[in-house]
């Protein structure tokens, strides 16, 4: 069989709100209101299809219109959905979001109670499937519990994490030695870590909270500072990447997806035996894709795209250790 790459995680609608001038707040704003396949799980399974992966997703959908409408796009796709669950009586999760006129998320509603039902009882079917596949994508939407099942019954896996947000980062904190690649925010690692260095952390500061995951048995952290860049770490160096043409903001129209579109590209990456500039360059090239499309996940993104970008934007590196 094909090597295949599991997603495990969250499936949702996404509603997502944008102004046609500046964001007021308090009053209602004209602008335009659209839906779309969602969740962070899924995100990442449909860019890593998009890359030219083979994936399949396991994520929970209610048994209704949303549910079944998400089954069907994602089969379009070609993400692999005979390991979706149907979780009978109830809704499927949804995103609401609002963004402001430069393509920044200012808030945002999660209904993602359906997740919380997802663990041990709908996955030992596919444990087989789970520990034979290439690696494991996850997302921290997953209850405590699902991901402390997974864990344990598939020890030998090859974990890759994105930590989702600051609320739910902390529950893979117990897990950090069976990790094999993590993905979190600066707020997010921080949160994980227990530190407090603010949204402006010393070069210093970046070493030691990179060097506290490498402690703690995390083999590889990508550690995304947005528009600075992204760090990376492993046992053996440290080092900060940032594009070498940013992104202006007049050509950022929606932020929403750069970090699934980042986690895909960094799981992709590692499937195709890249080192490790080569898979932060392919990461922040990934986001920046994403970054510039109206939809959450670019209908662009392809191996071929990429790759241009990549000759068109190359990464500039700097050491930290």
């Amino acid at each position: 069989m094909k090597a295949y790459t599991v997603v495990v995680g969250g499936a949702n609608m996404d509603l997502l709100g944008v102004p046609k001038k500046h964001l007021k707040q308090g009053t209602s704003n004209p602008g335009k209101v659209s839906s779309s396949p969602g969740g962070v799980g899924r995100n990442i399974a449909e860019n890593l299809v998009r890359l030219g992966q083979t994936c399949c997703l396991m994520a929970p959908i209610g048994d209704d219109a949303n549910g079944l409408f998400l089954q069907h796009h994602a089969q379009q796709l070609g993400i692999q959905t005979e390991y979706m669950v149907t979780l009978a009586g109830e809704s499927t999760s949804t995103y609401l979001s609002i963004i402001d006129a430069a393509g920044d998320m200012q808030v945002a509603i999660a209904d993602m109670a359906l997740i919380d039902q997802f663990g041990e009882l709908q996955l030992e079917p596919f444990l087989p499937h789970l520990q034979g596949a290439a690696l494991v994508v996850l997302d921290t939407n997953l209850a405590p519990h699902c991901l402390a099942y997974m864990m344990q019954h598939a020890p030998q896996q090859h974990f890759f994490v994105d930590t989702v947000s600051v609320a739910k980062a902390t529950r893979i904190s117990p897990f950090l030695s069976n990790i094999h690649s993590l993905k979190p925010n600066l707020m997010e690692a921080q949160a994980i870590a227990g530190t407090d260095f603010g949204s402006h952390p010393s070069k210093s500061q970046l070493l030691e909270l990179a060097q506290w995951f490498m402690t703690q048995g995390v083999q590889y952290l990508y550690l995304s500072l947005g528009s600075k860049g992204l760090v990376y770490s492993d046992a053996h160096q440290t080092f900060i990447a940032v594009a070498s043409v940013p992104l202006e903001s007049i050509d950022i129209i929606n932020s929403n997806g750069a970090g699934d579109a980042m986690m895909a590209a960094i799981s992709d990456a590692w499937l195709l035996g890249c080192d490790a500039s080569q898979r932060v360059a392919r990461a922040l090239a990934c986001a920046q894709i994403a970054m510039a499309s109206e939809a959450t996940i670019s209908p662009h993104l392809s191996p071929y795209f990429l790759t241009r970008m990549l000759k068109e934007n190359p990464c500039i590196i700097t050491p930290l250790n």
